[in-house]
Formats: C-alpha cells, sequence, structure tokens
C-alpha cells in the first residue's frame, strides 16, 4: 500500500515537472534569425536582424543594426507575445511582437510617436 502511494506521489510529480517544462519552452516556436523592419523609426534602427536562441534553458535576444550587436536585457514569451526591453540613445523601449502565421508584428511608443515593428524568418 506504501508503495502504491510512493509510486503515484512519483508519477505525480514528474507529470507536473514536464507539464511546466513544456510550457516553459513555449518560445521554442520563435527561435533564430529574423529580418526586422520599422519603417517609421529613425535610422539605423529602421532594418537588422533580432537573433532569438536559447542559453542555459532561458530565451535571450539581440539585435544586429549595421554589424553593430545590441543584447537586449529583457526578453519574455508568454501567450504568442514576445517583449523586449532595451534602451536606444538612452531612451527606454519596450517592444511587443505578437507570433502569427509565421511572423513577428506589434509596435512599441517611443518620444516621437509610436513605431510600428514586423519580423520575418531570415533567409537562409
Amino acid at each position: 500500500m506504501k508503495f502504491t502511494r510512493l509510486l503515484l506521489a512519483f508519477l505525480f510529480i514528474l507529470s507536473m515537472a514536464v507539464s511546466t517544462n513544456a510550457a516553459d519552452k513555449g518560445y521554442k516556436k520563435i527561435l533564430g534569425v529574423w529580418e526586422f523592419s520599422a519603417p517609421t523609426a529613425p535610422s539605423p534602427y529602421d532594418s537588422g536582424l533580432l537573433t532569438l536562441k536559447e542559453v542555459d534553458q532561458k530565451l535571450v535576444a539581440e539585435f544586429t543594426i549595421q554589424g553593430q550587436v545590441m543584447t537586449i536585457p529583457q526578453t519574455a514569451f508568454d501567450k504568442d507575445a514576445l517583449t523586449l526591453g532595451f534602451e536606444v540613445e538612452n531612451t527606454p523601449i519596450t517592444l511587443i511582437l505578437n507570433f502569427k502565421d509565421g511572423k513577428l508584428e506589434g509596435k512599441t511608443d517611443t518620444p516621437n510617436g509610436p513605431v510600428a515593428v514586423t519580423a520575418k524568418p531570415a533567409k537562409k
């Protein structure tokens, strides 16, 4: 009887761990290199690459703009929404991109007004 209870408890804990791990890894579908476009952003921030990768089981992001890599300190993905927190010329920016139909689309508010951003997987 005790063995059965222990076995059931172990299976319950194992199933919870597996389901939690699967939920945390929802960002795997957006991993890779993305070409982004923000037509109303000031140059050179109007286009470049967004790289999304997993490091130490966490989502990490960085922009590459005119060959310069800019690490994004705050990155989160929840319910198909990617939230990026970073600074551009000492101005804090929060960019929210929604993942839909294989694309990332969203906008951010800047001191100069809203900026629409779209991203598609980069061609290999």
